[in-house]
Order: structure tokens, then C-alpha cells, then sequence
């Protein structure tokens, strides 16, 4: 086979992989917290066939010859840039309006009440259990942890919930009425979890990544936990944070992928032309 047409079908797997991440970020468009991913392309390793050396009087020759062997993916990265903010109105739709980068101002933290895995997600559509737990809206129900431990917002025991508060700094507090007086009661502090390298933490679906297994620290989380310190960001009640996927951006990579890629394939089509007339010599 010759080199030319190895070149091109690397061209072809590695714009099949971009046009995957591409075709993942549209679909995601409007899931909540949603991160879009960008893949990175570098060349393959050289055949060097002929390098340069130095001749008798220290000049170095020219005749180098070094071939290409195609493309690679030689990563994936994730853009953690704030996404749009929509206020929906429910007193738990919580969003994080960003700060400094890398990842626009932290994440929520929550636990999967089964096995006690951590997980961290922008989405912040959240609602209250009758036993007062502040749960996500999936079926796995993980629990959005405070600064000492699961967050509890039910009323006491006398006590009539009126309204509940989060302020920007991620104080919950609750308006109650108690003995016919009305009071504001704090039940706790949401925690928000920062991260050095966001980019090595992993995707597992649900708008939610892992920091890896337990005893790992991939992202290098950070000791600021509280909202509005530091690089992390504040607590937007009623509100939640859209996708960051641009669709203009999205298209446009789209174009120049499928042009890229008709490029790739005419070099596997001219590769296979030249075999087949060098197969026909004999003819």
C-alpha cells in the first residue's frame, strides 16, 4: 500500500472523530449545564529516510527527506466558558454565574446516595424531598452536599414554610412562620467545588463529570468552597444555566470538516487510481 493512501484514510478516521464531537455538541444544545468539546488534530510521527549530516567542512547537507505518515486526534478539549443564564422562576433552579476561568466559576457537588460517589455538574435543577433533602431531577437522585453534609430544608417541628431563600453567597434560608410570627431561619451553606485542570475531569453522562475513582484527584480540586470567594462564582436562584454551544461556531466547524474530509477521500480515490494502473502495467 502506498504511503499516500495510509495518509488518507487517517484523514478520514480522525475527521470522523471530530464530526462525532461536533454532532454531540449540537445535539446537546439545550441540555442544562452542557460543556462543548473541540478535537485537536496533530500530525503523525515521521518516516525519516534520509536526515541531515554534517559534511567534512561542518555544513550540513540538504538532502533530508522526511514523509509524513497522516492525522491524528490528539486530544479532546472541553470548554467549561459560562453558558447562557434563563430564569425559569422555581425556587431550586440554582446557577452558578461565573468568575475566572478555567472553569467559570466552579461546580455543584453532589453524591450519589447509594454508593456515596462524587460527582460535579453545572446543572443546577434541583428540587426538596418531603424529608427535606435537596435532590437533582433524575432517577439516581443524588444529593447536593452543604458544608457539613446533606442539606436539609424542611420546616421543624411548629414551624410553617413560607418561602425558601438562597442568597448569592449560597446561604439557604427559610422564611417560616413560627407561634404566629414570621422568621428566617438559615439551614445551611451550599458548597461549590473548584478545580486547577478542569480538562482531565471525565464525562459520565447527565451533565455530570467525575474527578476519577475514589483516592484520585484528576482535576486537583481546590479548598475554596464557598460562592462568591475567591475564583468561584456566585449562586443565581430561579435560574438555570444553558448550554454553552455556539450553533454558528458549530456549523462553520461542520463545513470545514466535510470539506476536509472530501479532501481526505480524493486522495484515497487518486491513491487507488494509481494502484490500479500500476495492477494494469502488466495488461
Amino acid at each position: 500500500m502506498i504511503a499516500s493512501l495510509h495518509n488518507g484514510v487517517t484523514a478520514l478516521k480522525s475527521l470522523t472523530q471530530g464530526l462525532q464531537v461536533l454532532g454531540n455538541n449540537i445535539s446537546n444544545v439545550n441540555s442544562l449545564g452542557f460543556k462543548s468539546s473541540r478535537a485537536n488534530y496533530s500530525d503523525n510521527f515521521y518516516l525519516h529516510l534520509n536526515d541531515a549530516e554534517s559534511g567534512a567542512d561542518g555544513i550540513p547537507s540538504n538532502n533530508i527527506q522526511q514523509h509524513g505518515t497522516g492525522v491524528h486526534v490528539s486530544s479532546i478539549s472541553s470548554n467549561f466558558s459560562q453558558g447562557t443564564i434563563e430564569v425559569t422562576g422555581l425556587d431550586f433552579d440554582l446557577a452558578i454565574q461565573g468568575e475566572a476561568l478555567p472553569n467559570a466559576g466552579g461546580f455543584f457537588e453532589v453524591s450519589d446516595p447509594v454508593t456515596g460517589e462524587l460527582f460535579y455538574t453545572r446543572a443546577g435543577a434541583f428540587e426538596a424531598t418531603n424529608q427535606g433533602f435537596v435532590v437533582t431531577r433524575d432517577q439516581y437522585r443524588y444529593r447536593l452536599q452543604g458544608l457539613d453534609g446533606p442539606v436539609l430544608v424542611a420546616p421543624l417541628d411548629g414551624e410553617t414554610l413560607l418561602a425558601r431563600r438562597v442568597e448569592d453567597d449560597g446561604k439557604i434560608n427559610l422564611v417560616v412562620n413560627k407561634d404566629g410570627t414570621d422568621q428566617i431561619r438559615n439551614s445551611g451553606q451550599i458548597k461549590l467545588s473548584n478545580f486547577l485542570s478542569p480538562q482531565y475531569l471525565r464525562r459520565v453522562g447527565n451533565g455530570f463529570f467525575s474527578n476519577g475513582q475514589a483516592g484520585q484527584n484528576l482535576g486537583g480540586i481546590s479548598d475554596n468552597i464557598i460562592p462568591a470567594t475567591s475564583s468561584n462564582g456566585v449562586i443565581k436562584q430561579y435560574s438555570l444555566e444553558k448550554s454553552n454551544v455556539d450553533l454558528t461556531n458549530e456549523f462553520a466547524s461542520m463545513i470545514t470538516h466535510q470539506r476536509s474530509f472530501q479532501a481526505g477521500s480524493r486522495v484515497v480515490t487518486t491513491s487507488d487510481a494509481i494502484l490500479t494502473e500500476a495492477v494494469n502495467l502488466k495488461r
